[in-house]
């Protein structure tokens, strides 16, 4: 599997351009996910409603670690 290539572009009549940078590297089949360039944040249809994510959509998850005994040597070896 190739490597991602992330550019900004203008859709014009429903055609994207791609930079001439990336013309010979593109492979004839690609994935295509679309975002706002302008807007960053995340945004899905939350439980209140649709619109943006906000702090009270998530739930705390608690963990009792008392119970685990961490290695650090353990947890650095090369396997």
């Amino acid at each position: 599997m190739g490597h991602a290539i992330q550019f900004e572009s203008v859709v014009e009549g429903g055609m994207i351009r791609i930079p001439k940078q990336f013309l010979k590297t593109v492979p004839s089949t690609v994935k295509v996910i679309l975002a706002p360039a302008s807007d960053t944040r995340i945004r899905f249809a939350p439980k209140s409603g649709v619109g943006e994510l906000s702090g009270d959509e998530f739930d705390a998850v608690k963990i009792d670690t008392t119970v685990f005994r961490f290695d650090r040597e353990e947890a650095n070896e090369r396997r």
